[in-house]
């Protein structure tokens, strides 16, 4: 049965590969663009003019961003049974339609209470966005593929950084809300155009599968959610609170952008000869470096920082699930979901614990410290993970003409 089972998931990969694999994967690079890029991370870049025209403190400016994420961790939750129900392309353009209205929203009201809920909508969206958009690639493109399509993230994030420097630079802090619900809105458009429809199965949640070796991926992918959030939240914030320019904050983040674009291709490059296990340690390793840099370099090691971290944090959700699938070839794709519950909660714990820690200092620096600790522990348990995991490495399949 099981043998059956992974025959059936393969046949179904090489027959949507075989409709449109350009089209998905372009529909894929926007998607992701707009519902992380955008909907989750311009928030960092909009947060200073929204401290300083709206008087939120530091905790307040937490409380919102982990509204974001408690958001996700509700997305995380069902996105999986919804992908099953409507297959997964419906999904991904319904999330997209309600994401790029969740946004205009935000704008519409400066109460805290209306930021939070705005927020925590727009993390159910791009969790179920992130979920849907994951599993359809890893069940319908090879592996090398479906992670260049989460460089996604990072040029959400770039044109993000570019769209916004000059909106957040002069003027309200609503116009840079409505810029990204607009360019959210034609990402919806590009992304029904380019991404193929897919046929529907039999409902199914959350997938758990594994035994111990997976349950450290698990842990792992938890402290990489704690550890990543508070760079990837509070960051053009802690460098505008230290008396760095809006310019250099602003930098800073595009630089996160060009890392982010390239840093999922870097991890299939590196995932193929090394496997995904030894990509993870590495990446993570990286990304804890790049954070210390960023929490005590003075400019321009910021900016370099900036670029690394961005490298490096798009790649642990693609590696991860490439360790669930190599660790359980029957299932393993739709373990993203499991994987996004469980980086939810991290990214709830980060902002939670950051938020006092910074109200009581005075800035960031010591919760950016402490979230490069999280990242270094998240290394050292994939390396606990037997040398077997995470292998063979990915190899480009040929198909016949």
């Amino acid at each position: 049965m099981e043998c059956r089972a992974a025959q059936l998931a393969e046949a179904r990969r090489l027959s949507h590969r075989e409709r449109n694999p350009a089209g998905a994967l372009a529909g894929a690079v926007v998607a992701l663009a707009a519902a992380m890029g955008l909907g989750r991370f311009a928030y960092t870049q909009l947060l200073p003019p929204m401290v300083e025209q709206l008087h939120l403190s530091a905790l307040a400016a937490a409380w919102i961003a982990a509204a974001n994420f408690i958001g996700y961790l509700a997305g995380a939750l069902v996105a999986a049974y919804l992908c099953a129900r409507f297959n997964e392309r419906r999904v991904a353009l319904l999330g997209l339609l309600t994401l790029a209205l969740t946004l205009a929203l935000t704008a519409s009201n400066g109460a805290l209470a209306w930021l939070v809920l705005t927020r925590f909508a727009a993390g159910i969206e791009s969790a179920v966005i992130f979920v849907s958009v994951g599993i359809l690639l890893f069940e319908t493109l090879e592996q090398g593929l479906a992670m260049i399509a989460f460089g996604g993230i990072g040029i959400g994030i770039f044109f993000g950084a570019g769209l916004l420097a000059p909106i957040v630079a002069h003027g309200p802090w609503e116009r840079g809300w409505y810029a990204i619900a607009l360019a959210s809105l034609a990402a919806t458009a590009i992304a029904w155009r380019l991404i193929p429809p897919i046929a529907s199965r039999a409902a199914s949640g959350i997938s758990i599968t594994g035994g111990l070796p997976l349950r450290l991926v698990d842990a792992s992918y938890f402290l990489q959610g704690v550890g990543y959030v508070v760079f990837a939240t509070f960051a053009v914030l802690y460098l505008v609170e230290r008396g760095e320019s809006r310019a250099a904050a602003s930098g800073a983040w595009l630089a996160v952008g060009a890392g982010a674009t390239i840093g999922p291709w870097l991890s299939g490059v590196f995932a193929r000869r090394m496997g995904a296990r030894l990509g993870l340690i590495f990446f993570q390793v990286l990304e804890a470096l790049a954070t210390v840099v960023f929490a005590l370099g003075p400019l321009p090691l910021p900016i370099l920082a900036a670029f690394l971290f961005g490298a490096c944090f798009p790649t642990s959700g693609p590696l991860s699930t490439v360790m669930y699938i190599d660790l359980d070839p029957r299932d393993g794709a739709r373990g993203l979901g499991w994987l996004t519950f469980i980086f939810a909660i991290g990214q709830i714990v980060g902002p939670l614990i950051a938020g006092p820690i910074a109200q009581h200092l005075g800035d960031f620096r010591v919760p950016l410290l402490l979230s490069a600790g999280a990242l270094a522990l998240a290394a050292l348990l994939i390396a606990l993970v037997p040398h077997s995991a995470g292998r063979p490495p990915i190899r480009y399949e040929t198909s016949s003409p």
